[in-house]
């Protein structure tokens, strides 16, 4: 899947949101963890898993 797969699903999920709208999503959650890891350099997403800066390097 990539990014524009990635948004179309969001879109569909939330009641067929704009798909500019679902893109500004996608987008503000990888920042956040992106945000997270520089901050932490670790960010626990409860079923999805635990992100260290060691596994992006």
């Amino acid at each position: 899947m990539n990014k524009t797969e990635l948004v179309k699903r969001v879109a569909e999920k939330l009641d067929d949101l704009p798909k500019k709208t679902a893109a500004k999503a996608v987008d503000a959650v990888f920042q956040s963890i992106q945000e997270g890891l520089e901050e932490d350099g670790i960010v626990k997403i409860g079923q999805w898993g635990t992100y260290t800066v060691d596994d992006i390097q």
